[in-house]
């Protein structure tokens, strides 16, 4: 596939979000629709330098809503501040392996990546004939995701696995999956690759996308 034909099928996906967007913006929406419409994400991370720097954009998502969260009932004020202190680490390393990729940073990714699943616990219960694993923080469940795309050979699942756990919503009227909660981060997924990309907006790339999103929402 020649250059034009490459951007023509990279934009096809990011505009088939738009459009998700746009149906989930109406407003006699009832039911969500797949989460699965996320996994054109992993045809967009043919090369690692892609997933990584994905995993850094939502990981400083992930930050800023840390931040400004209220405390999670479950959490205590010093495991507040434990994860928090952690997602900083982890977003520094982050920044520093792509400054200059190195083992030693790899290998602090990983020390990284042991904190989070002891942070997280051993709390397995079994779910509708499967056996589930009940995290503590999300947060930090996003976080394990970003940093897989630096550390795992199959980037490109550990990048579509953070977009899902970032976008999925679920609310009793409508299910789990990509839901009108869902909008605002599935327009920032959205933006990035436009970015990444096009290194333009999405109102520069796709502005008649945006218009309709936004005249559903008013």
């Amino acid at each position: 596939m020649n250059q034009k034909g490459m951007e023509k099928a990279i934009a096809n996906k990011i505009k088939k979000w738009l459009k998700a967007a746009i149906e989930l913006s109406h407003e006699k929406i009832t039911l969500a629709l797949p989460i699965t419409r996320l996994i054109s994400i992993k045809s967009l991370c043919t090369e690692q330098i892609a997933a990584q720097q994905f995993a850094l954009y939502l990981s400083r998502r992930v930050q800023q809503e840390m931040n400004q969260a209220e405390l999670e009932e479950q959490l205590t004020p010093e495991e507040r501040s434990t994860y928090k202190n952690l997602m900083a680490d982890a977003i520094a390393l982050q920044e520093n392996y792509l400054k200059t990729p190195t083992d030693k940073g790899k290998q602090s990714i990983r020390g990284l990546l042991k904190q989070i699943d002891s942070l997280q616990g051993d709390d397995y219960r079994n779910v509708h004939w499967t056996t589930v694993r009940f995290v503590r923080s999300g947060d930090l469940l996003k976080l394990e995701y970003a940093l897989r795309c630096f550390v795992e050979r199959d980037f490109p699942y550990w990048a579509y696995k953070l977009a899902r756990e970032y976008v999925e919503r679920y609310q009793p009227r409508s299910g789990s999956g990509l839901i009108p909660e869902s909008v605002p981060m599935l327009l920032e997924v959205a933006e990035f690759w436009c970015q990444y990309y096009f290194d333009c907006s999405l109102s520069e790339k796709f502005p008649q996308e945006l218009i309709e999103i936004n005249k559903e929402k008013s």
